[in-house]
Parts: C-alpha cells; structure tokens; sequence
C-alpha cells in the first residue's frame, strides 16, 4: 500500500521536473528570438547536461552513505536559488547572459548530485515490489504537470516574450521545495546495511560492478543514446516557428501533447507490464519514438505534427521508464545509489546532443538532422538486441 510519504516525494520530484520542462520551453524561445540561431538554443540548453556527469556518480555515493531525504532537501534549495538568479537577471536585464550561465551551471552541479537519492527514495518509500506502480504513478504526475506547465504559462502570460513568466519557475520550485521539506520531516531513509556501509564502495568499483553485469552494461549503453534524443529538441522550436508558421503558443501546445502522450504511458505501463517491462519494450518504443519524430519533421499540419508528438511522448517515457525500473531492480542493494548515479551520468549526455543538433540544423538542414538522429537512435538500441541473447531475455 502507497504511503503518504511517497506521495510527498511524488509532489516533490514531479513539481522539480515540471521546473526542468518549464525552464527549457522558457529558455528556448527566448535563445531562439536573440539569436536566431539553433546551435545557440541547443549550447544553452545543454549547459546543465554537461556538467551534471561530474556530479552524478558522487551523488550515488552520497545516497547509499547518508540520508536521502537530507540531500533531497538541501538540493531542492540549491535549485530554488538558481531559479531566482535566472528569473531575475532575464527579467530586469541585468546581464542577462552570465546569468544564464551562471544559473544553469549551478543548476547542473545540484541536479547531479539529487538525482540519485530522489530516485532511490522511490524504492524506499514504496518498497521494492510496488516499484512499477510506483515509478508510473511518478511518471505520470510528471507528464501530467508538464502537459500542463506550457500551457499555464501561456495562460498566465498572455506572450512568452514577456520576461516576466520567469517568475513562475521560482514559484513552482518553491512548491517543489516544500513537499520536500514534508518528506524531510516525516520520513527516515531505512537504516544502512552495516556490511555495505564499511566497504564504502568507490564511485570507481561502482563502475566496474555496472560494467561487470552484461544486462547492466547494456541498460547504460542504451542510455547514452539519449545523445540523439537531444538532437532533435533544440529543433522544436524552430520547427513550431518557421514550418509550422506558429508562436509561442503553438510550441506550448506541441510540448503538452507528448505530455500527453506521457501520460497515457504511464497509465498503461502498469496494466501491461508483463508485455512492455523488458527489453523488447524497450526496443520497440524507441524504434516507434523514432519513426515518429522523422514523420513530425517532414509535415506542415499542427494537428498532425501534435499528433506525432503526442505518439513520441508516449514510447519515449515507455523507453525511458522501462529502463530505470530494470536499472532499480536488477543490482546488489549496496550498490543501487552508484548504478542510479551512472543511469543519470549517461543520460545527462543528451546536452551533447543539444549541440550536435544545433549545429547540424544550422548547417544540413533540420530534416536532415532528425533523420540521422532516429535511424542513429534505432541502431544503438537495436544492435545489443541482436547480439546479446541474456538481454533478449532480460525481464524485471
């Protein structure tokens, strides 16, 4: 049975995300109009991707020392403050650019170390049984509030342009910050395995059990094809405005309706887990995600462009929880924190992504890039399929 206190953890993690989301469709459109340029949307974007990686190992060492709900708390602070630096250096123009960066920066150090703990207290509060059901009902309360944060933050800022709906970040992560607050008070990590507390494993032997374990070693590989994910994101925007002949508006109902498409996941990942919890889910999602993606790139119909996002969102959260649940499952318990550490080392190279996209996009063409993004994306998911009969078989 689900217990408030994971419920605080769901306001807590599905508020910051909602931040994460709200932050990038901000920003976005902001770089988009001062720069004119998608390279530019995609450096800025990935500022925190990039940084996330050299904390993220050192954050699952911390979740399986010390308590979760304390680091929780503390990042969710620490977040809080870049969001006030962002919202006030844009909207009263004072240097708006460094403080971008510095926000962005501090943002990515902080996440990277949260990340770990906010997603093991899942396990913790909800016990490893009920780990579908509760990685769903995360998702879905994420997906939930992202199809709906672009669309308040038009409703609430009649145009995005206007600097002002900055703000909103700071207000949602105060939310954020106090569902965590509750969660801090009221709940303590399960005490440490004594035994796993005096080995005190390295980040460096963390890795080496990851690498150790094929299905886990695959599960990371997969991961970091999220690299062409992140190509095609930076290229939404100017998509929505100079395809599609849309605004900001437009591109908030783009974004809400993979939210949707989220949401949908989320609600049917548990009824068919026996079908979808595996590696063949796994694959499949992403090869449907794919062939999606190319298809929004080459239509000039909004309806069927959020139709094809709406299809994106669902197999991507498919992919993307799938694989955190085996990756929660599948190791030793003293070394969970550090596997969930690589989970979102690897997956912070989407930033990279960001570039790459950016770049190509400028130079190639927009199709061009998504084309060559999905059929890379379908070829790193599909090879160790094919050549590794134990991940075949993979089930949680």
């Amino acid at each position: 049975m689900l217990k408030a206190n994971f419920f605080l953890l769901v306001g807590a993690n599905s508020i910051a995300f909602l931040c994460w989301n709200v932050r990038t469709y901000l920003i976005n459109w902001y770089v988009l109009n001062e720069t004119n340029s998608t390279f530019m949307v995609g450096i800025i974007s990935a500022i925190p991707s990039l940084i996330a990686p050299f904390f993220s190992p050192y954050g699952g060492k911390l979740a399986d020392q010390f308590s979760k709900t304390l680091i929780f708390l503390l990042t969710r602070i620490g977040i809080l403050i870049t969001f006030i630096i962002l919202a006030f250096s844009i909207d009263l123009d004072i240097l708006p650019w460094i403080g971008i960066i510095v926000s962005f920066v501090l943002y990515g150090i902080i996440a990277g170390v949260e990340i770990s703990s906010s997603r093991s207290l899942i396990i913790d509060t909800v016990g490893i049984n009920n780990i579908t059901i509760g990685n769903s009902i995360m998702e879905f309360s994420t997906n939930t509030l992202n199809t709906l944060g672009p669309l308040l933050v038009v409703l609430f800022f009649s145009n995005i342009e206007d600097t002002s709906s900055f703000y909103s970040l700071i207000v949602a992560g105060l939310i954020s910050l106090i569902f965590a607050f509750l969660l801090f008070i009221r709940f303590k990590s399960p005490e440490k395995n004594e035994e796993s507390d005096k080995l005190k494993y390295s980040v460096y032997e963390g890795f080496i059990y990851a690498y150790s374990d094929v299905n886990i070693r695959i599960l990371l590989i997969l991961t970091s094809s999220v690299i062409f994910w992140g190509m095609s994101q930076p290229l939404i925007p100017k998509i929505t405005r100079d395809v599609l002949g849309s605004d900001g508006t437009g591109y908030a109902l783009l974004l809400a309706s993979a939210g949707l498409g989220g949401i949908l996941a989320t609600i049917l990942l548990p009824i068919f887990s026996r079908i979808l919890r595996n590696s063949s889910g796994i694959v499949i999602s992403i090869i449907i995600y794919s062939i999606s993606l190319i298809a929004f790139s080459v239509t000039s119909s909004m309806l069927l462009s959020i139709i094809f996002l709406a299809i994106s969102g669902f197999t991507y959260t498919i992919w993307f929880t799938v694989i955190i649940i085996l990756l929660q499952s599948l190791p030793k318990k003293e070394f969970k924190g550090r596997v969930i550490g690589l989970f979102f080392t690897f997956i912070q190279v989407y930033g990279i992504g960001f570039i790459l996209g950016g770049i190509l996009a400028d130079n190639y063409g927009v199709k061009f890039t998504i084309f060559l993004s999905s059929i890379l994306l379908i070829f790193i998911n599909l090879l160790p399929y094919m050549i590794s009969k134990e991940f075949r078989d993979l089930k949680s």
